[in-house]
């Protein structure tokens, strides 16, 4: 499993900046307030995004009306995602941003789910997990070896009976259902139908995914 962790380069020192400015100008949902942290939920069919502002040394929540604009926030982020892909590895699965209005911003990354709607949610309300067919899709879009797929996904895996995709280092490609498509340094390929995988001529292939989600190696 990839270790959380805070990340750093001009990319995302650009994207802080933009966003440190719309946060704590008129109208931003920083506007007047200490700081500001964001925290992003992402997956590929899935997304939840929740706001905590420090205003008098107390932490809330930002106006109704106040948000940040897709551009500075949601495709900073979905591009993040995608740099940050390593084939076989996986990307990020949350992401925290937090912002000062004098200070330099910094973006911690997650690779789990955390469920609970912003740092200082009322206990017990928190966001369902992730299910099978979101997981899934989210290995297909960035996959992962079976060693690179953490426990709390393979428990979701199994109790739901389902195979998760898998990605293949000898071709470079991730395969389900008997379906594979190339991956490239930011995910899967989708501009090309994906290649039927005849399983008489590689009858092999699923045999570890099985042994993996039904506890057998």
């Amino acid at each position: 499993m990839r270790q959380s962790t805070t990340i750093h380069d001009a990319f995302i020192s650009d994207g802080l900046l933009r966003l440190q400015k719309e946060a704590f100008s008129e109208g931003g949902p920083g506007y007047g307030a200490e700081a500001v942290v964001s925290t992003s939920w992402i997956q590929q069919t899935l997304s939840r995004r929740y706001e905590d502002v420090q205003r008098n040394g107390q932490w809330g929540y930002p106006d109704f009306d106040a948000e940040f604009s897709y551009e500075a926030m949601d495709s900073w982020l979905l591009e993040v995602r995608a740099r940050s892909y390593v084939p076989g590895e996986g990307t990020w699965i949350t992401y925290r941003v937090h912002l000062y209005p004098q200070a330099e911003g910094h973006l911690e990354v997650f690779d789990e789910e955390l469920l609970s709607r912003g740092l200082f949610a009322t206990p017990g309300e928190e966001d369902a997990p992730s299910d099978a067919e979101t997981l899934k899709s989210e290995l297909i879009a960035f996959p992962r070896t079976a060693e690179n797929i953490p426990s709390w996904m393979w428990n979701t895996f199994r109790t739901a009976g389902v195979t998760p995709p898998l990605y293949n280092s000898e071709l470079n490609a991730v395969e389900w259902d008997n379906r594979r498509r190339k991956v490239t340094e930011r995910g899967t390929d989708f501009t090309e139908e994906p290649t039927v995988i005849d399983a008489h001529l590689e009858p092999g292939l699923f045999g570890k995914i099985g042994r993996k989600l039904f506890g057998q190696g």
